[in-house]
């Protein structure tokens, strides 16, 4: 069943020096709510966004 992932953070690690120099400020894994699927985000400029696309969420992400 397909679902909009609400994701919660459950760990904050801190980016290299190296994702420093390409623009990433920080990082923090994320858990969804209800399916318990983990994604990495990251911090660019001042926006939070996904590492990686989902291809199996076609409905979007909701931060929490």
């Amino acid at each position: 069943m397909e679902h909009r992932h609400e994701y919660e953070a459950v760990y904050h690690p801190n980016p290299s020096a190296e994702a420093k120099t390409i623009g990433i400020k920080a990082a923090e894994m994320r858990r969804c709510k209800t399916c318990q699927k983990v994604m990495p985000f990251v911090m660019i400029k001042k926006d939070w966004v996904p590492l990686f696309e989902d291809p199996e969420s076609c409905e979007g992400i909701l931060l929490a």
